[in-house]
């Protein structure tokens, strides 16, 4: 039974996101992630092809049960009776289940990067959270030279998913999965791990809060000619409440330019000792600095408390996505 829709609650939308520093990326990564995308739709396909087998089976159970109580009257085909019995089942199966959505979506894959700060950019709105990103960025190739930081995203619906992703990825090399010795469990990048071919930094978990369009992970393929800007930023002062109200009427002001692609806000999950700032703003533009610029210029002229924690005390990356 689906408890959320038992309870009368939306069933959650979260999106786990891991950050990976990696020397060969997309060579290492790409097979996993076909290969995890094929075992989803596998799994959907079972899931399906089970429903509907355990209700044919009860529906030609009950006939044969209704028909020996001499329920039904001597004309009635049991044929009848079972396409009817059926039709019933599916529609209670879809009412009490979540058979139409699998649970698990993605994966995607997105190779991150900060622009050059030429001084166009330098001198726009998205400067100070563009060169906090390359600061961190820097940070972490001092450790790891010639690596290249990706983000790795999967959305799933409701905590059932979290399972379903557990078995699917267990096969998985150890450093993608984050499984390394006491010696290497200090903050991202450990000098203990240099060796490694890719370092996974630890998952965070969000939630969705609001979105602009439906389409989260655009399809099954990347979208050519965008780019993905991922904006992660903490409330400082303000309550939750308070900022969210504000990003929110921010991107109702933001739905009104051509260029935007899609836009997504989440607020991250609070586990117990993990660190990190709460919000993360997801946007999709056209590809090259002038949507950059737009962008910044936009968010600067809808919300200036908004903007104060977004841009001058966010970390901004900018993406190309891969899968």
């Amino acid at each position: 039974m689906d408890i959320y829709r038992a309870l009368g609650l939306d069933v959650p939308i979260l999106h786990l996101c891991v950050r990976l520093l990696a020397r060969e990326g997309e060579a290492e990564l790409l097979p996993l992630l076909a290969a995890l995308r094929e075992r989803c739709a596998a799994v959907a396909a079972r899931l399906q092809e089970w429903t509907e087998e355990q209700c044919a089976r009860y529906a030609e159970e009950a006939a044969l049960r209704l028909q020996r109580l001499g329920f039904l009257a001597a004309a009635t085909e049991p044929s009848q009776v079972v396409a009817a019995l059926l039709r019933e089942l599916r529609h209670l199966a879809t009412r009490l289940g979540s058979t139409g959505l699998f649970p698990l979506e993605g994966p995607a894959l997105v190779a991150c990067a900060v622009p050059e700060l030429g001084p166009e950019l330098a001198a726009s709105e998205l400067a100070p959270a563009l060169q906090t990103a390359k600061a961190r960025l820097e940070d972490w190739r001092r450790w790891r030279p010639g690596h290249q930081l990706y983000e790795l995203w999967f959305l799933l619906r409701g905590a059932c998913a979290f399972d379903l992703l557990n078995q699917f990825i267990a096969d998985w090399p150890a450093s993608l999965r984050g499984d390394r010795g006491p010696a290497e469990e200090e903050e991202l990048p450990a000098p203990a791990s240099a060796g490694l071919s890719s370092l996974a930094s630890g998952a965070l978990v969000y939630h969705l809060v609001y979105q602009l369009g439906n389409d989260l992970l655009s399809g099954a393929a990347p979208e050519l000619g965008t780019q993905t800007l991922s904006l992660t930023f903490s409330a400082g002062d303000l309550p939750y409440s308070t900022l969210r109200y504000e990003v929110m009427a921010l991107l109702e002001q933001l739905a009104e330019q051509p260029f935007l692609r899609h836009a997504s806000f989440w607020q991250r999950d609070p586990w117990p000792g993990e660190t990190g700032a709460a919000f993360l703003l997801r946007l999709r533009l056209p590809a090259g600095e002038v949507a950059l610029r737009q962008i910044g210029e936009v968010l600067r002229a809808a919300s200036p408390s908004g903007w104060e924690h977004l841009l001058r005390r966010g970390l901004l990356f900018t993406g190309r996505r891969l899968f």
